[in-house]
């Protein structure tokens, strides 16, 4: 490793870079250079992203005497990189996750759960009446009811949780290691607290539930459950609706 005499001599490797954990990079990389392996890798500090380059430092009889590395800074590609990645799985207009991030995660989960005997849950969401508000309010309306109900799901389902807009005034939420109960406790929450909501107009949402495995093992059969429940809803809502303008 090459640097100044006073920064290095009396040093370890974890005190010349600062490091606690002998298995953190870029440790053991310095490590193997020393052993005469060469390694490209990425390294993270302060807010930064390093493409470093770690080869051994060689005397000229060939004896290994020390690494010698080099390092490029990436933070601005790195974010680039991350926004086009952010622009490819989330939904433009309320940053959940889209419908094809969605379903590369649900299916992603349901290996693990094959493997781990895990249940989880998926929630489909209709937003009621959108096209009334679209009609009576105008588009803007509209989207922000749709921005209203994205805002609800974020604040009612837990950060290992996956909520996705599933296309036009439908939403899904994935549900990591939820049961039945936990699913529809978080179902009733978010209707509660978007119908609670002070702003206008007032909205509701329909939703459906189905459980892995109980409901299904494949991402279609889950989906068709929820599916099904969610229509079953939405269909008896419109019921009372009827039912209240006649009276």
């Amino acid at each position: 490793m090459k640097g100044r005499s006073d920064e290095i001599v009396g040093k370890s490797v974890y005190e010349y870079l600062k490091c606690q954990d002998p298995h953190t990079t870029p440790i053991p990389q310095h490590f193997e250079a020393l052993r005469g392996v060469s390694s490209q890798f990425e390294y993270k500090r302060n807010h930064r992203v390093l493409e470093l380059h770690l080869e051994p430092l060689r005397s000229k009889s060939g004896d290994i005497i020390g690494c010698i590395g080099a390092g490029m800074d990436i933070t601005a590609r790195k974010k680039t990189e991350e926004k086009v990645r952010y622009q490819a799985t989330h939904d433009a207009l309320t940053g959940l996750a889209n419908y094809r991030e969605f379903l590369d995660t649900l299916e992603r989960e349901i290996r693990r759960g094959e493997r781990s005997n895990r249940s989880f849950a998926v929630l489909l969401l209709d937003l009621d009446a959108l096209k009334s508000i679209n009609d009576r309010l105008g588009h803007l309306a509209g989207n922000r009811a749709l921005k209203r109900l994205s805002e609800v799901m974020k604040e009612q389902c837990r950060s290992t949780d996956l909520a996705a807009r599933y296309g036009g005034d439908e939403f899904a939420v994935l549900l990591i290691d939820a049961d039945p109960g936990m699913a529809r406790q978080i179902a009733r929450r978010v209707q509660i607290a978007l119908r609670s909501g002070p702003e206008q107009p007032p909205l509701s949402v329909s939703i459906g539930v189905s459980v892995y495995p109980d409901d299904g093992r494949s991402a279609q059969d889950l989906l068709e459950a929820a599916d099904r429940e969610l229509y079953q809803r939405k269909r008896a809502s419109r019921g009372r609706s009827v039912a209240a303008r006649a009276r």
